[in-house]
């Protein structure tokens, strides 16, 4: 009975751990979501260059915007400080283990809709977040 019950419990604790369930933030989260991204992909044209899926049937899709643009350094500011940094003066401290941004690397923020690209040199862009919400089949 013994050797049964444990191997039904392996056989369970196998399942569970090989067949996971993605898992995708909802069109409100207030987090940043990570993707990398070349930066041949990036278009400044206002035609959408980057598009992912959110919980549900949610999706979002990203695209050139002056306005968000210019208020880039704001945005930045808000991603750093989001991961624990402060700014001093001219530069940005954090203790240790503080997340920092990966090079090459899209960031966008569905609750705001809003991006922050940052390209491999020291340069970083604000892109528009759409969220599409597709409703329910009759």
């Amino acid at each position: 009975m013994k050797k049964y019950f444990y191997g039904i419990l392996i056989a369970f604790l196998c399942n569970v751990c090989l067949v996971g369930c993605a898992v995708y933030p909802t069109s409100t989260t207030n987090k940043w979501l990570e993707y990398e991204l070349p930066p041949s992909k990036i278009v400044k044209d206002g035609s959408i260059f980057f598009e992912g899926k959110l919980s549900g049937d949610a999706t979002f899709s990203v695209f050139y915007d002056n306005e968000i643009d210019n208020d880039g350094e704001y945005y930045y500011a808000m991603i750093m400080q989001n991961w624990g940094w402060t700014r001093n003066g001219d530069t940005w401290s954090a203790t240790q283990g503080s997340r920092r941004e990966k090079r090459g690397h899209i960031y966008i923020n569905p609750k705001r809709g809003v991006a922050v690209y940052f390209y491999p040199q020291k340069h970083f862009n604000a892109f528009k977040v759409n969220i599409n919400q597709k409703n329910a089949k009759h």
